[in-house]
């Protein structure tokens, strides 16, 4: 019996380990291809897809929360100045910055470009307003030529009820950080009917140029 046992150990394992290193192999495989489908390649956060998912299965399960939109003031500049390399460099820290910034259960994502996202479940207005503006402050990083330079964001805020679709939320804080960044850069603005005025105000006075 045990040359038996020894014969089949011997043939068999082999075949065992193959097929245990193909296994392996594949729950890596789907492991990176899930991280393919909802990561963000550079900075590691949620993709645009994933984020519009995640936020709103939160909205679904909850009470209504808080969205910010935010944007890299003068990233094109960054660029410019200092090459593409920094620029990766810049989105990696504000990326490092969210997370380390915000609680376990907010949801944060890259939105495209230099533009993020951040939903903050179960958070009214004024939470959010504070929230917002602890980011607004400069976010430090480094160059190619160990250079120390600094990005701001410019933030807009719009509390997502559950009567308004999550497209609508999310023109609202667009429209926000459309303001934040004509009144300044570096600042937070959030949503208000009055905002929405402005807008259309904006576009009225465009489509009068336009005709003329």
């Amino acid at each position: 019996p045990t040359y038996y046992l020894y014969h089949a150990i011997i043939v068999g394992g082999p075949f065992i380990a193959f097929f245990l290193a193909v296994g392996f192999y594949q729950v890596r495989l789907q492991r990176k291809l899930w991280q393919m489908s909802h990561k963000d390649g550079l900075t590691g956060l949620n993709n645009r897809r994933r984020f519009f998912a995640l936020m709103e299965r939160a909205n679904t399960n909850g009470p209504a929360g808080v969205l910010l939109m935010l944007d890299a003031d003068r990233f094109k500049s960054i660029n410019d100045t200092h090459g593409h390399q920094a620029g990766d460099t810049c989105l990696k820290s504000i990326a490092h910055t969210l997370q380390r910034s915000l609680r376990q259960n907010d949801i944060v994502g890259r939105i495209g470009g230099e533009e993020f996202a951040v939903y903050l479940p179960g958070v009214g207005k004024e939470t959010g307003r504070v929230i917002g503006e602890r980011l607004t402050k400069p976010i430090p990083f480094r160059t190619k030529g160990d250079q120390c330079v600094s990005v701001t964001l410019s933030i807009g805020a719009a509390t997502w009820q559950h009567d308004i679709s999550i497209d609508a939320v999310f023109a609202r804080a667009d429209a926000a950080l459309y303001h934040a960044k004509e009144n300044g850069r570096g600042r937070l603005e959030v949503w208000n009917p009055h905002l929405l005025t402005k807008e259309a105000e904006t576009s009225d006075k465009l489509v009068s140029f336009g005709s003329m």
